[in-house]
């Protein structure tokens, strides 16, 4: 049986994605959990075959650590998966007045900042993840609360609680589901692809970006979304991280570009799969 290798511990939302991945694609996979992207990231290819890793929030953008490490690791993305990510308040305290100390994970924080802002003198504790908010609030000290995952509510008994501190209703983390090795071209008929590519230039100067952008435009070739990572050798270069969305028609268009944009700067395509 294969290994997926998960952000844990359990009841994380990776956790979650993990469980809906294994759902929806009928895979037969073991659960290795891990308390750091890093850990995650370097266990594909040895400990576990697969990871799956968080990449996107509605909120909060980017996981900069994931973007870092995709360019880092030889790793290609095989799929993705999008969950609903919603965020609940428990605390051992009567009423939100009493709250004196509030636990949440450092994404977290991000993604419930109204809330968070709305609270008067309370002293915000910062965890590494969300189970380690929830397992505080367990130890019983009056006048503590917790941010923790909406699906783990009804795991609690703590005395008072908030359903949704979600600074918005729609709000969703994307997972990417990564393989060690070389890219793997994987596209199915009547599905959008999704293209996420590094482009790396050698040196800087003027109009390098309106050069790689003029190309797909030329094209008509969507881009989603375009980053610039420090290359971190010197200060002031950039890579630039891509996120293509086409029809599948497009294959060919997108191929082509790509490679032409190879003739002039270094490119690392980190996936070339159907969006599900």
């Amino acid at each position: 049986m294969e290994k997926i290798a998960v952000l844990g511990p359990r009841g994380t939302f990776s956790d979650s994605a993990s469980i809906q991945y294994i759902k929806k694609f009928n895979n037969d996979l073991e659960q290795i959990y891990y308390s750091t992207i890093d850990d995650a990231f370097h266990s594909v290819g040895s400990e576990c075959e697969v990871g799956i890793i968080p990449v996107e929030n509605t909120l909060d953008g980017y996981v900069q650590r994931t973007l870092d490490l995709l360019l880092e690791m030889n790793v290609y993305i095989e799929n993705e998966i999008s969950i609903p990510v919603q965020f609940s308040l428990i605390s051992n305290t009567k009423n939100i007045e009493d709250i004196k100390k509030l636990y949440v994970q450092f994404k977290t924080n991000g993604q419930c900042r109204k809330f968070i802002d709305s609270l008067n003198d309370v002293q915000i504790i910062t965890t590494e993840s969300n189970m380690e908010s929830f397992d505080k609030i367990k130890e019983g000290n009056i006048g503590e609360a917790a941010i923790i995952p909406g699906h783990m509510l009804e795991h609690s008994s703590a005395p008072f609680k908030i359903k949704n501190v979600t600074d918005a209703i729609n709000n969703h983390t994307r997972f990417i589901v990564v393989r060690e090795g070389a890219l793997k071209v994987d596209i199915a008929n009547n599905k959008d692809i999704k293209v996420p590519l590094y482009i790396m230039p050698d040196n800087d100067r003027p109009g390098i970006l309106f050069d790689i952008l003029k190309e797909f435009s030329l094209n008509k070739i969507n881009l989603v979304s375009i980053m610039s990572r420090p290359t971190k050798l010197d200060m002031g270069t950039y890579n630039f991280y891509l996120e293509i969305n086409g029809d599948f028609k497009q294959k060919e268009k997108i191929i082509n570009t790509i490679n032409k944009i190879k003739e002039d700067y270094k490119i690392k395509i980190l996936g070339f799969y159907s969006v599900n």
